[in-house]
């Protein structure tokens, strides 16, 4: 394999791993959330510009026809202020008057191209050189005309036709002057007052330029692809953005033109006087927008805004995108600010990985990074160089002590060996005598024990039979089992009577014994020959007599005391026949006090059932079928007490 190969299969190291998880939960959950606001905000956007663009085509529409009524109305006010005037005065001032009032009419209003004072024949007042003086714009100074010309061809015009007929102000219809020049007349009717009523005497005009009007809507903040327009009482279009659509077309002649109902009905609608919104497709520009309308106060006329809802998107659009760059761009920032953050913490996590392998493989001089800060990495390195230096003292005191543990438990072994040494474990331990059956069994539940038995013969025909029970467990309790056997084979040799025997040794064991030990005995000197035996008890458990037809008997009296506690006890000497093949067993308390898992303990019931049985086997057979009985009693449960039991069988002489 390849050094190339190797390196492309080895894997992310600890570091790694972590610190790209960190970026990615972060890039990802920061990315899911920064969806989540760009879609929000796109629809929360549309609905808002939407909202938005359909306010400003209202606000528009209506704002246009205020500002075109506030030119359009001080006009109107003069106009009908000037015909009000001559009707009051029934005409009655000098026609150099007249002239004077419309010069300064112009002088004063730019957008007016020329006012006409023009009345009926019959009542031109009698000064007056003309029927009707017209004062009107000529380059940079002011022409004079007469539209009567002798012979008062304007009575049929529409300007003062429509006055007459009405009885009231009037805007004509727009139209286009020879001149090319864009015009709107306003006419008010001069009423002389009479005792029969008004008296229609003629109208004062006032002849206005439109080309200001195309500025006012083309200024219109409507955004891309919108626009504004301007229609008369009958729908024709005064401003367009289209200039041979504006006063050539109406929006009934163009629904006609296209054979559409629906312009037509939006057509009625803006020329109703009422305003209005809704959503159209322009005709103009086949966009989806907003269209929206209102009246002028002053003229007959309606004002038209339409916004694009295709611009609009466009500028949702824009805004979505720079919101999501400038989001992108945060990402980034917080990517890298993360990065940074998870190398800074990454790094010392790094070595201590790389570290905690040599570590647990025993290796406690690995070397750590050194903590930076007091943050809770580098209070994790501080903790992990703590438990390096605990353990190494640990293993160091460990070994210590095993060391020590080996050399006590070399001890007590030794103690064991010594302590089992001292009983005798060599069955049958007297093979020339064929007149009895002995076997004993001893199973310390430490190492060393407080338990022991023994035997010995004083002389050819009599035998000495021990068994004994220590206060306490482990060494002070083997200890004083030694002292107590050793007190015990000594006074035998100075006296075979039990009794007298256990009253000196216990003398001997109570001198001196600070501690309070004390031991449970019992002993025994069997005459081989008869079978008579002579016992006594220092508060043991009571040996069983299994006698030849398997009935069971307690030897539980006489009783004394405990060996050890106090000194100058007494203890009697009880006497007994064993018959040819009948035995004793001599037992400690930890037979009968083996717990089950549950406490219960084994007991004397038992005991002395399980020996029922045992009438036709030997001493060995006997007993190691009791320990059998008392180990599946005990089941799994630990061994609490010693357990020492020893069986004698007298059996017939063969001689």
């Amino acid at each position: 394999m390849t050094a190339g190969a190797t390196a492309s299969q080895t894997p992310c190291t600890p570091r790694s791993r972590l610190r790209n998880r960190m970026l990615l939960w972060t890039a990802g959950v920061a990315g899911l959330i920064l969806c989540a606001i760009v879609l929000w905000n796109y629809f929360n956007f549309r609905e808002r510009l939407s909202a938005e663009a359909q306010d400003r085509a209202r606000f528009l529409a209506a704002g246009s026809a205020d500002q075109i009524d506030a030119r359009l109305g001080p006009l109107q006010g003069i106009i009908e202020g000037m015909a009000l005037t001559l009707g009051m005065q029934a005409l009655d001032l000098p026609e150099s008057r007249v002239r004077a009032l419309q010069e300064a009419l112009l002088r004063a209003n730019p957008e007016v191209y020329g006012t006409a004072v023009a009345v009926l024949p019959a009542l031109r007042p009698a000064d007056w050189t003309v029927l009707s003086p017209y004062v009107y714009r000529d380059g940079d100074r002011l022409g004079h005309q007469d539209l009567g010309d002798g012979d008062a061809g304007y009575l049929g015009q529409d300007w003062f036709a429509l006055p007459h007929y009405l009885g009231r102000a009037n805007w004509s219809e727009p139209y286009i002057e020879n001149t090319g020049v864009k015009m709107v007349t306003y006419s008010a009717p001069i009423l002389i007052p009479t005792a029969d009523g008004p008296l229609f005497a003629g109208v004062v005009t006032c002849d206005i330029e439109l080309g200001w009007l195309d500025s006012i809507m083309a200024e219109l903040p409507l955004g891309e692809a919108g626009y504004g327009v301007l229609l008369s009482k009958n729908g024709t279009y005064i401003s367009h953005p289209r200039p041979d659509i504006a006063f050539n077309e109406s929006v009934f002649s163009i629904a006609e033109a296209r054979n559409d109902a629906g312009l037509r009905g939006v057509g009625q609608a803006m020329v109703s006087g009422e305003p209005g919104l809704l959503s159209w497709i322009s005709w103009a520009t086949n966009d989806p927008s907003w269209l929206a309308w209102h009246p002028l106060d002053t003229a007959d006329w309606t004002v038209g805004t339409l916004v694009s809802k295709a611009a609009l998107n466009k500028e949702i659009l824009e805004l979505t995108k720079v919101e999501a760059m400038t989001g992108l761009g945060g990402l980034l920032l917080l990517v890298i600010s993360v990065w940074l953050v998870a190398r800074s913490i990454t790094r010392p996590i790094s070595a201590l990985s790389a570290a905690a392998p040599q570590l647990s493989s025993g290796n406690l001089d690995t070397a750590l990074p050194t903590p930076q800060g007091d943050d809770e990495v580098a209070q994790l390195t501080t903790a992990f160089g703590t438990m390096r230096d605990n353990l190494k003292r640990y293993i160091s005191d460990l070994a210590e002590t095993t060391a020590a543990r080996e050399r006590i438990n070399g001890e007590l072994r030794i103690a064991h060996d010594i302590q089992m040494d001292l009983v005798p474990k060599t069955f049958p331990p007297f093979p020339d005598r064929p007149d009895m059956d002995l076997y004993a069994i001893m199973e310390p539940a430490r190492e060393v024990g407080g338990d022991f038995y023994d035997f010995f013969q004083l002389d050819a025909d009599r035998l000495v039979l021990a068994i004994a029970d220590v206060s306490g467990k482990g060494v002070p309790a083997a200890l004083f089992m030694a002292v107590t056997r050793s007190f015990l084979r000594s006074e035998f040799k100075v006296d075979a009577d039990p009794g007298r025997v256990l009253q000196r040794v216990n003398d001997e064991l109570a001198d001196g014994n600070d501690a309070c030990m004390f031991a449970t005995l019992f002993c025994a000197v069997i005459r081989l020959a008869d079978g008579h035996v002579d016992y006594a008890n220092a508060g043991h458990n009571p040996p069983l007599r299994l006698q030849t037809d398997g009935e069971i008997g307690w030897i539980d009296k006489p009783c004394g005391t405990a060996l050890g506690p106090l000194p100058d006890m007494t203890y009697s000497t009880g006497h007994l026949i064993l018959q040819p093949g009948e035995a004793l067993l001599l037992y400690t308390d930890g037979v009968t006090e083996a717990m089950d898992p549950s406490g219960a303990l084994y007991g004397t019931g038992r005991l002395a059932s399980q020996m029922q049985g045992c009438n036709d086997l030997g001493c060995e057979r006997c007993l190691h079928a009791l320990l059998a009985d008392i180990r599946e009693h005990a089941a799994d449960a630990d061994q609490s007490d010693d357990i020492t039991m020893v069986m004698f069988r007298r059996l017939a002489s063969q001689s």
